[in-house]
């Protein structure tokens, strides 16, 4: 069990939106490369800062809770309602040195994630990221019980990569089963193997 020294709550406007940029890039090893090379870059810093303030964007402040150690950030977890037409970035607001990078995500995985969302129903789990050195430690626990905690009392839904064996577990271990089984975004034209995974 882990110490009071950690805690996970929902995000707010005193948060360092560098360090959740970081984490929500960190998520995925194939969409958000596709967008900017690096967490650290301008671009991806402004488009996270941009849709942190968009109460429409699915990285909306509402939607965003991070888990702390010592009041640092060292993870996300980003959970959206079902059944809204959200949107990830107004299209005026792309930085044109990565907008045929960041196109290539929207169509990829942005617009169906949102098209798929609006058509569940609870809450979609859409990214939950543990700093590396502290995993295995009982982070992603924390992260999975805030969630569970908060919107647990309705459906909830989460994608996960069928090769990160370790996310399935946790996932497994609240309760979440796998539903189905689909060809996800790799970022090029090879089919990636994901489960979209329930908990009733």
């Amino acid at each position: 069990m882990l110490s009071s020294e950690y805690c996970c709550a929902k995000a707010t406007a005193c948060d360092d939106t560098g360090l959740i940029a970081k984490y929500i890039y960190l998520t995925d090893p194939y969409i958000y490369p596709c967008i900017c090379p690096s967490h650290a870059c301008e671009e991806w810093q402004r488009i996270i800062k941009g849709c942190l303030s968009d109460n429409n964007s699915i990285y909306s402040l509402d939607t965003v809770s991070v888990a702390k150690h010592n009041n640092s950030i060292i993870g996300v977890a980003c959970v959206i309602p079902c059944g809204k037409q959200l949107t990830f970035i107004d299209s005026d607001k792309i930085p044109t040195s990565i907008q045929q990078g960041l196109n290539t995500a929207i169509e990829g995985y942005f617009k169906p994630l949102i098209e798929e969302s609006a058509n569940y129903d609870g809450y979609n789990i859409i990214n939950v990221c543990v700093d590396p050195d502290y995993r295995g430690q009982g982070v992603g626990s924390l992260i999975m019980e805030h969630c569970i905690s908060e919107y647990g009392s309705k459906t909830l839904h989460l994608d996960v990569i069928a090769s990160n064996l370790s996310a399935i577990a946790l996932y497994s271990k609240f309760g979440f089963t796998i539903e189905s089984k689909y060809m996800g975004f790799s970022g090029n034209d090879i089919g990636l193997e994901c489960y979209h995974m329930i908990r009733r």
